[in-house]
């Protein structure tokens, strides 16, 4: 099959697209990427010795550009999109633009193209956030709460009704909180990370009590392999993990790790409309595509330190 993934050298294109190159179902990779700050361009060069591999520099906002390379492709898959949450609430327009009309050039693509099979990547932070012991599934009600997850949500919704109104073929895969190699540095575990290799304070917000699910970035990518191979059309699939933790308690391993006191974590002002928790089960993608977290969250969390005191030429660059 012919894939164009958008978004494939960002965090969890960096990672996915190597896994497509070697998964034999897939005779031809187009990346299309607008090389953003969050991207890694440094990676395309690893790749560009495979012959399934092209890359395109370019955005999802190109209606033009993107009506041509779904013309060629079988399967789209949408792994493009703005993510930080403290950006959108500073200014959310770009995240509209991108998330919600970036996702209706690709569906309008698909649908006059003769319906390419679409998998769109969302969140779980479309659910809101998690009270009373509340499990989110992928039949919890919509309720975002800060305009990134909006744009998500809006977006999700879009997909949603190209596959009722238009029978264009779709899934939708939603990630928990993820970590690993190759995150920009903007989030919690790698930005904490990145501050103890410089001898500098971890910063929380709040009193850290907020409460995160973790799922290593090789988890996702073997769930959206799984989408692709087996996924049901119309169907959406979340993914969860087995560990979640309040956020002071990703601090503490940290500091365990450095061989630092807990002294060292500084306590920030907290976001506006801060979610408290984010639980999520996967429950359906495990009984129906055998799907299941494998990295434990300490040996992942080990093994992207490890990764980032290896890459401190790419860190240093986005410091």
């Amino acid at each position: 099959m012919k894939i164009l993934l958008t978004g494939g050298v960002g965090f969890v294109g960096s990672n996915l697209t190597p896994a497509l190159l070697k998964n034999p179902l897939v005779s031809e990779l187009t990346v299309l990427d607008s090389l953003r700050p969050t991207a890694n361009p440094e990676i395309i060069s690893s790749f560009c010795n495979s012959p399934k591999f092209n890359f395109v520099n370019g955005d999802i906002r190109d209606s033009e550009l993107v009506d041509n390379l779904v013309r060629d492709t079988d399967v789209v898959i949408n792994l493009a999109g703005e993510t930080h949450v403290d950006k959108s609430i500073a200014d959310s327009k770009l995240f509209f633009e991108v998330n919600v009309l970036g996702t209706h050039n690709l569906l309008q693509a698909s649908l006059k193209h003769g319906n390419k099979r679409f998998i769109h990547i969302s969140t779980d932070e479309v659910w809101g956030h998690s009270v009373n012991g509340t499990i989110f599934n992928e039949q919890s009600p919509y309720a975002p709460r800060n305009p990134y997850a909006a744009s998500k949500a809006s977006a999700d919704h879009l997909v949603r009704s190209y596959g009722i109104t238009h029978a264009v073929p779709f899934n939708i895969v939603h990630f928990t909180n993820l970590y690993g190699p190759w995150q920009y540095p903007d989030k919690l575990i790698p930005k904490s990370i990145l501050r103890l290799i410089n001898e500098r304070k971890i910063q929380i917000h709040g009193d850290g009590k907020n409460m995160r699910m973790w799922l290593h970035v090789e988890d996702s990518v073997s769930g959206v392999t799984k989408v692709l191979e087996r996924g049901v059309p119309g169907e959406s699939y979340a993914l969860g993990s087995h560990d979640e933790k309040e956020n002071i308690e990703v601090a503490r391993l940290l500091l365990e790790f450095f061989g630092r006191p807990t002294s060292e974590i500084e306590f920030v002002t907290g976001r506006p409309g801060n979610d408290l928790r984010y639980c999520v089960s996967y429950d359906k993608i495990h009984k129906n595509l055998g799907w299941e977290p494998r990295v434990d969250f300490q040996d992942g969390l080990k093994d992207e330190i490890d990764w980032f005191k290896k890459h401190g030429d790419w860190a240093g660059r986005r410091r």
